[in-house]
């Protein structure tokens, strides 16, 4: 089985029902099930075999649901790049997994021009806007046999690779096949409460794990909604009238995107948001309690990454409930194993440790990756005895909720002690006007390292650097307190919407 399965019985038994709306265009799940099938049918007929790779240039939008959805049917590997990446990143990406036929967007266009003659694997660019320059999206469709495609996809065969944004350095494709999405997308759907009725709104970028696995798969799986709209350049405002429009039930959100709706002013009707998710990075508590107070109890935060899927813990709505209570501390956490995954903390020699002690997380369970794509000897030592190491540092309580710390190569060593960024970054929010703030250490003769920091402010609110050394001083020891403040109108991100700390590392360069 894959998604295309999922929408073809869709389809046959409510053809009517809504599938996907965006660009001011609504498709029923009858039309998408036959859209997809005569695409899977024209892409089989220009050459493309089972397992060979499809790529996907473009911002977010319906279409490439679309695409995705035809390469499951086709038995093609989907691959879709991030929208923000140069000439040569996308060079590179595109040799990489060898993709045979890239699907652009109007907004890509120009680049995929200019890509068609640098020498790249694919041979077939196909033009969802205006096929001046390459072949119609539209022609291809409209040729494609309405007839289901044979043979079956088997469940263990390519679904996707997905690029991680890079934040380690060189992205790596992280591969998944049609099994590990249906796992994976099942625990979402039980975790997140997905069916029929969701309207779920794709507030992360196309090519992440965050959109394909945990929000586009699950919603085609349940038969609901999937509201697709531009992802660039997020607006608060914009954000609250599309969930009042289109009445959104669900959404998935990255810690600054909240921050962003803390501060709006904005009084739209959002009475049909049921469950917001959030991940990509710790929220500081007292952050927590302020989404509570503004938007109530519908908050579900999960932990995972790419290699994942989508995710492995969850901490659900019911366990943000505890504020004011003697449990309220599992708000710093990020919840414990959801089911199918499990979750341990080891030390250098990968030997578990007891609750409390801090190590590097560690997970195995059935839809975490198996492979990145033509990197055995990475994927190896990623996946050492059967289990994911994440490069997150952590520690697991009694209960067995995780806490994270830090990434290992983001912990500071000051005087020979490792101190978490994230420490002093949840003192910083504390700071009113704070929208960002992330830690570096910097050298230090005496110290080894110093901690060094950048925030952003919220909208139209200055901040002022002596008020947050001032703050610092009242709240942190001397070693930890940042020798210096940069306060910077935006923070650098990835394409996932975390604070891209290499970006902010060649600011200090």
């Amino acid at each position: 089985m894959h998604y295309g399965t999922f929408v073809a019985r869709h389809a046959a038994r409510f053809p009517d029902r809504i599938a996907l709306t965006g660009s001011g265009r609504s498709v029923t799940y009858a039309e998408l099930d036959e859209r997809t099938t005569r695409l899977a049918h024209a892409l089989r007929e220009l050459g493309l075999e089972p397992g060979q790779r499809l790529g996907m240039m473009t911002d977010n939008r319906w279409e490439c649901v679309e695409v995705m959805v035809a390469a499951c049917k086709a038995g093609l590997v989907f691959v879709p790049f991030d929208f923000r990446l140069d000439d040569g990143a996308l060079t590179w990406l595109l040799n990489h997994c060898g993709a045979r036929a890239v699907v652009v967007g109007g907004s890509h266009r120009d680049q995929a021009v200019r890509l068609a003659t640098a020498g790249t694997s694919v041979e077939w660019w196909v033009d969802v806007d205006d096929p001046a320059s390459c072949l119609s999206y539209d022609e291809l469709l409209a040729g494609g046999d309405p007839m289901p495609v044979e043979p079956p996809v088997l469940d263990d065969a390519g679904f996707c690779i997905l690029y991680t944004s890079g934040t380690t350095g060189v992205p790596k494709g992280v591969h998944f096949t049609h099994r590990q999405a249906m796992d994976n997308s099942m625990a979402v759907i039980v975790e997140y409460g997905v069916d029929a009725a969701t309207r779920y709104l794709v507030s992360y970028p196309h090519n992440s794990a965050g959109s394909v696995n945990h929000v586009i798969g699950p919603v085609l799986m349940a038969g609901g909604r999937l509201v697709v709209e531009d992802v660039r350049n997020f607006d608060a405002e914009r954000y609250f009238a599309t969930v009042e429009q289109e009445r959104v039930t669900h959404s998935q959100l990255v810690p600054t995107m909240l921050f962003r709706l803390l501060a709006s002013e904005c009084r739209t009707d959002i009475s049909s948001l049921t469950t917001v998710g959030y991940a990509s990075a710790p929220i500081p508590p007292p952050r927590v309690k302020e989404m509570l107070e503004r938007f109530g109890p519908i908050f579900v935060q999960a932990y995972g990454m790419t290699e994942t899927c989508s995710f492995a813990t969850v901490l659900p709505k019911a366990d943000h409930g505890v504020v004011g209570t003697p449990r309220e501390g599992i708000l710093a956490s990020c919840g414990r194993a959801t089911y199918g995954v499990e979750v341990a903390v080891v030390n250098e020699d990968d030997e578990p440790l007891a609750a409390g002690a801090l190590g590097e997380v560690v997970m195995r369970g059935r839809w975490l990756f198996r492979m990145y794509w033509e990197d055995p000897e990475l994927t190896a030592t990623t996946n050492r005895g059967g289990w994911l190491h994440s490069g997150d540092v952590g520690y697991l309580d009694e209960e067995g909720y995780l806490y994270l710390v830090d990434r290992k190569k983001d912990l500071l060593i000051i005087g020979g002690a490792n101190i978490a960024s994230k420490e002093i970054e949840d003192v910083l929010y504390e700071v009113p006007g704070v929208l960002e703030a992330a830690v570096l250490g910097i050298p230090d003769d005496e110290w080894g390292e110093r901690p060094y920091a950048f925030l952003a402010p919220q909208p139209d609110t200055d901040l002022d650097a002596e008020v947050v050394h001032a703050h610092c001083r009242s709240r942190l020891p001397s070693l930890k307190r940042p020798v210096a403040v940069s306060i910077r109108e935006s923070l650098p991100k990835t394409s996932t919407g975390k604070i891209s700390k290499p970006e902010l590392r060649k600011l200090l360069a």
